[in-house]
């Protein structure tokens, strides 16, 4: 299982599963042991868990260049370009945040959510796992370099939501008031 809001929990394994009444209707708890956030007890109806299945676990921009890093480390033609590939998808954004079929309100409160990361502790390396889906980044990358990844991809966050807003002024609507002011201060600095 994955929870859509916190990928960088990881994929979490089922450990038990129980039958409740919650505000009188029927609901499940479950217990998932999640590989970079523990245990965790959630009931279903106000998790937003999602049935992972297969060898794609998390879907993080990272996964694939990773992947292919991994296919391609001993190959002296090959290897730098996986490494550069890598590299480069440390600064994307998630797919959810760009989708093209989410509503512009919908894109915008997905990219809010990504401002929980911050560049220092724990979160920093929240954010690592979810952009490269390696359960240790500091197994590839040295604290510096995730910094300097963290940087590039904020700025990258920054940017996309002022063309979301941008987007939404353009057609009418304005979603300005959808950004917090501290975000929206970050976003006056920002130029496109």
């Amino acid at each position: 299982m994955r929870h859509r809001a916190k990928p960088e929990w990881g994929i979490g394994t089922v450990t038990r599963v129980e039958a409740m009444v919650m505000n009188g209707t029927p609901d499940w708890r479950v217990a998932v042991r999640f590989p970079n956030a523990g245990l965790k007890t959630l009931v279903i109806s106000a998790a937003p868990l999602e049935r992972v299945e297969g060898d794609e676990p998390t879907g993080a921009p990272g996964a694939a260049a990773m992947a292919d890093l991994e296919r391609h480390a001993d190959d002296e033609l090959l290897g730098p370009m996986a490494q550069k590939k890598l590299r480069e998808a440390m600064a994307e954004l998630p797919e959810r945040v760009t989708d093209p079929f989410k509503t512009i309100e919908q894109r915008i409160e997905l990219t809010l959510e990504l401002y929980r990361f911050e560049p220092t502790g724990r979160s920093l390396m929240d954010w690592a796992v979810a952009q490269t889906a390696l359960d240790d980044p500091l197994s590839t990358f040295n604290r510096h370099e995730l910094e300097q990844f963290f940087e590039r991809w904020a700025l990258e966050r920054d940017r996309h939501l002022v063309r979301l807003l941008k987007e939404s002024h353009g057609n009418g609507r304005d979603c300005a008031g959808m950004i917090p002011p501290p975000i929206a201060t970050r976003l006056r600095r920002v130029r496109i």
